[in-house]
C-alpha cells in the first residue's frame, strides 16, 4: 500500500479537514509533526485512501470505520488520542467519502462496504499479524458488526451506536422524515434498475443536522465536500436500508463495548439498546456524559477514552 503521488492528498493537497481541529482539545488536535501517513490500496475497482497513525510495537491494531456523512480523516484526532496510548490505527474512507474513489461509483452498495472492510482485515493481518479491533462511529458502529461477523478475524468491537436498519422504528429515527423511510424505501425497493444510479446529497436523506450539538462544527461537516457534502447513489442507501444481521446478536461471540453518547438526538440510546441487550457475548455499555452524537464534548469525551483503553488493555491480556 503505497501513496500515488496524482492521487489526491488530506497532507498536501485537501485542507478542510484542519478547520475540525480547534473542537477538539490541544493535545489529539492534528499538527504538521503528527499527522497520519497516508496509503492508497487497490481493491476491486475501488482507489482506498487509508489514514494511518503507526506504532511500531502496537499489541492491537484498531481499524476506524466512520459512518454516513464522515471520513477517515475527520475522526484523526479520536484516532491520534488511540496512538498516543500505543495502538496503531488504520483509517479508511468509505468510497463515495473522502478520498476513495470507485471505477464506477453507481455499483457502491452496503454490502461491498462490508466486504471492502473484511478485505482490509485480511490484508492487514497478513502485513503483520497484530490482532484488529473495529471502531465503529454512528452508521458504522452497525457496519462494523456486519463486517465482524462477515470477517471472523475480529478480536474486539467498539461502536458509538447500533443502528439496526432491519427494524422499521430505526430507519424512521435515521431518515428526514417518515415519505423519506417508508415511501422512499417502497420506490427505491420497486424500481432498482431506475434509481440505484441517482445520486443524491446524504443531507436529504438523513437528520445531518443533528450530526453534533455544535452548531458550528454541524456547519463544516455538512459543507465538507469529502463528508456530509458528498452525494451518495441510491443503490447504497437502498442498501443500507434492507441491511439484516447475518448473524443474531444472541448469537455474536466477539467482545463488544458500546460508548453511547448521551445527548445524541440523531441516533438516540434507545435505539441502540435493544440490539445492545441482545448480544450474549461479553459487553459493556458506557454512556458518555453531555456528548451528542459526534462525541467532542466533556465529561463525555474522557469517559470514553478511559473507557476504550480499558477495554483495549482487556483484550491485550486474553
Amino acid at each position: 500500500m503505497t501513496l500515488k503521488a496524482n492521487f489526491l492528498s488530506y497532507n498536501d493537497s485537501v485542507s478542510y479537514w484542519k478547520q475540525y481541529q480547534r473542537f477538539f482539545p490541544e493535545e489529539i488536535r492534528l499538527s504538521g509533526s503528527d499527522l497520519p501517513t497516508e496509503e492508497w490500496w487497490a481493491w476491486n475497482g475501488i482507489q482506498v485512501h487509508l489514514d494511518r497513525m503507526k506504532v511500531t510495537d502496537s499489541k492491537i491494531k484498531i481499524i476506524f470505520v466512520h459512518g454516513a456523512g464522515g471520513n477517515g480523516r475527520l475522526l484523526a484526532p479520536y484516532a491520534r488520542m488511540l496512538q498516543q496510548h500505543g495502538y496503531e490505527v488504520v483509517s479508511p474512507d468509505l468510497p463515495p467519502y473522502g478520498l476513495s474513489f470507485s471505477e464506477s461509483s453507481s455499483l457502491i452498495d452496503y454490502q461491498q462496504w462490508i466486504d471492502l472492510l473484511t478485505a482490509l482485515i485480511g490484508e492487514e493481518m497478513k502485513r503483520d499479524g497484530i490482532p484488529v479491533v473495529l471502531l465503529g462511529s454512528s452508521i458504522g458502529g452497525m457496519l462494523a458488526y456486519h463486517t465482524a461477523v462477515n470477517s471472523k478475524q475480529v478480536k474486539g468491537l467498539i461502536v458509538t451506536t447500533f443502528v439496526d436498519t432491519s427494524n422499521p422504528k430505526v430507519r424512521d429515527q435515521v431518515a428526514p422524515n417518515k415519505v423519506v423511510s417508508r415511501l422512499g424505501k417502497y420506490v427505491m425497493d420497486a424500481f432498482p434498475f431506475v434509481l440505484d444510479s441517482v445520486h443524491i446529497p446524504v443531507t436529504r436523506v438523513s437528520r445531518m443536522k443533528l450530526i453534533s450539538n455544535h452548531k458550528a462544527l454541524t456547519k463544516l461537516i455538512i459543507n465538507d465536500p469529502h463528508a456530509a457534502g458528498t452525494k451518495v447513489p441510491l443503490r447504497l442507501l437502498r442498501t443500507f436500508l434492507n441491511m439484516k444481521p447475518k448473524l443474531k446478536p444472541e448469537e455474536f461471540s466477539c467482545p463488544v463495548l458500546l460508548v453511547h453518547p448521551e445527548v445524541d438526538p440523531m441516533t438516540p440510546f434507545a435505539l441502540s439498546e435493544p440490539f445492545f441487550n441482545r448480544l450474549k457475548s461479553r459487553k459493556e455499555c458506557i454512556l458518555l456524559e453531555g456528548a451528542g452524537h459526534f462525541p467532542i464534548e466533556q465529561p463525555g469525551l474522557e469517559q470514553m477514552k478511559i473507557a476504550v483503553l480499558s477495554f483495549l488493555k482487556g483484550l491485550e491480556q486474553e
